[in-house]
């Protein structure tokens, strides 16, 4: 799941006028992700976290959240611009064999480069590290078969919804929420984290 090529490519200049560091009150990802923290019992992870900006919008409505993003450049931004939040470098494999567990994951756009080959893993870790009935809120772009495309940083792909679902059932989540949009690419799902002995219905 490191990938050095992909970090290059986020430590590029033009990437933080791409992403900014301020959520826009129109942004209408607004109405997504807020409502989805409100829900969480608990410390929140964003993963793949950027210039900062979700974890920190988090961070000044009371929430416990700590962003893991493994562009250097980015996590330093990010510690200026909010130095009430903890961030880490470091990609989700990083993670394995870490003790602490989270109530929230919020993966948002940060999972859009695995492929068909890699993202199995990456949410099986990401399961691993929510605590039992804990939350994931992803993000992801969607279309009707599984490819890549040429993303404005690096390539990404396409997930069809119904193979991001099975993909979630596989990784013991059971998906709660979803949208997608078939005349535009940006789709959201929400899971829960099943317990060892549960069973999906997604």
């Amino acid at each position: 799941m490191r990938n050095d090529d992909l970090e290059a490519a986020y430590a590029a200049p033009q990437v933080l006028h791409l992403l900014g560091t301020v959520v826009s009150e129109s942004d209408p990802d607004l109405a997504v992700i807020e409502p989805w923290a409100a829900t969480v019992n608990g410390p929140v992870l964003d993963v793949g976290s950027g210039t900062g900006r979700w974890s920190g919008r988090l961070a000044q409505l009371g929430h416990d959240v700590s962003g893991l993003e493994p562009v250097e450049s980015l996590v330093q931004l990010s510690r200026r611009t909010f130095p009430g939040v903890r961030f880490h470098r470091g990609w989700i494999a990083d993670l394995a064999g870490s003790e602490q567990r989270w109530a929230g994951i919020l993966a948002w756009y940060s999972l859009i480069h695995l492929d068909a080959q890699q993202l199995p893993a990456a949410l099986a870790m990401l399961r691993g590290l929510l605590e039992d009935n804990g939350t994931l809120l992803m993000s992801f772009f969607s279309g009707p078969r599984l490819m890549p495309f040429e993303h404005p940083v690096a390539t990404a792909h396409l997930w069809p919804m119904d193979a991001m679902r099975r993909a979630l059932v596989a990784a013991r989540f059971q998906v709660t929420d979803q949208h997608w949009d078939p005349g535009r690419p940006h789709a959201m799902i929400s899971a829960r984290a099943r317990s060892s002995g549960g069973h999906s219905s997604g």
